[in-house]
């Protein structure tokens, strides 16, 4: 296993997640809230599901395909599982600690949102196949495996 590989997954994830954030928070509103204008003046402001549902879809196809495709194309199966070793540990390590620990900061989980917000939206799309909170927030965490099909076999 080559070592100089092992940072790709956790830092093409983390980028990937701080750019899913931006498009998440200043693209999303324009794609799925509607405002429509009532005859007298008023505003009603209101948000699709659907839309909200295919936009987590499309940020996630856009990290998994690149990534997979284009970026991790030259490593091995078993070098991106133990890439992203790297980065699902700490991760899960943060979520079951907000989850299960009552006085965990806040201040802590509004910082550390940017960069796992890739997870997130695939955690938004297993709650919205009914699955409860906290089986799809640690269900999320294992995203980065997700690259190793991309992989090849063998050295």
């Amino acid at each position: 296993m080559r070592v100089r590989t092992l940072w790709r997954v956790p830092v093409f994830c983390l980028l990937a997640s701080l750019l899913s954030y931006w498009l998440t928070v200043f693209a999303g509103p324009l794609f799925y809230v509607n405002r429509v204008a009532n005859a007298d003046g008023s505003i009603e402001v209101s948000v699709d599901p659907l839309r909200g549902t295919l936009l987590q879809i499309a940020l996630f196809l856009l990290v998994l395909l690149p990534g997979g495709l284009w970026a991790f194309r030259s490593m091995t199966r078993r070098e991106i599982a133990c890439s992203a070793a790297l980065l699902i540990l700490p991760m899960l390590a943060i979520v079951l600690a907000q989850l299960f620990l009552p006085g965990f900061p806040l201040k802590v989980s509004v910082f550390l949102s940017p960069f796992y917000n890739w997870s997130g939206s695939l955690s938004s799309l297993l709650m919205r196949c009914s699955l409860p909170l906290p089986a799809a927030t640690i269900i999320a965490q294992f995203a980065p495996l997700l690259f190793v099909p991309f992989g090849q076999r063998q050295a």
